[in-house]
């Protein structure tokens, strides 16, 4: 959902009259620190998709530290560049995300296919939305990955629109 975000975003902002460049006026060292922690997420991700393989099973022992880790670096990231109000979105969806993991052992309930949620603590928090064919990219999000998506989208569009949105809101 993020990578959709990241691409509908720029194009809407180039649209709109918003420029790459602005990019600039963020505080790149901390941004930095966020886009690895998503990096992390994604990866682990990735990995559990292909855990057939021996070699990632070494790697997935340490997912939950791995996690924690990741979930630090966003918070940092994200903690230090609140004047961004986008920014608060992403921290909603990454807040309902890590709820949602440390309340059920580190995994994140899958609840689409109607299946037994006895013993799952905040089943809504779950994977329950579905984007299925004819979607490109069939996939089940949770509830926090739509807020992390629509901030990511709402935060291209503040920077790209210049430095009048950081303040005084979106222009249209």
């Amino acid at each position: 959902m993020i990578i959709e975000a990241i691409l509908i975003s720029i194009i809407l902002g180039l649209i709109r009259g918003g420029k790459l460049k602005r990019f600039k006026s963020i505080n790149h060292k901390t941004m930095w620190i966020f886009i690895l922690g998503i990096l992390i997420q994604y990866i682990l991700a990735f990995l559990f998709e292909m855990n057939e393989i021996n070699s990632i099973n070494k790697i997935l022992v340490y997912s939950k530290q791995l996690q924690i880790i990741s979930y630090i670096l966003i918070l940092i990231g994200v903690g230090s560049n609140l004047r961004l109000r986008s920014l608060w979105a992403i921290l909603l969806g990454y807040v309902l995300n890590f709820i949602v993991l440390a309340t059920n052992n580190w995994e994140k309930p899958i609840l689409i296919n109607n299946s037994i949620i006895e013993n799952i603590k905040f089943p809504i928090l779950g994977d329950t939305i579905g984007f299925f064919e004819p979607y490109p990219f069939p996939k089940t999000i949770s509830l926090g990955d739509l807020i992390i998506g629509f901030g990511i989208f709402a935060l291209i569009q503040e920077i790209m629109l210049g430095e009048d949105s950081f303040m005084g809101g979106y222009r249209y």
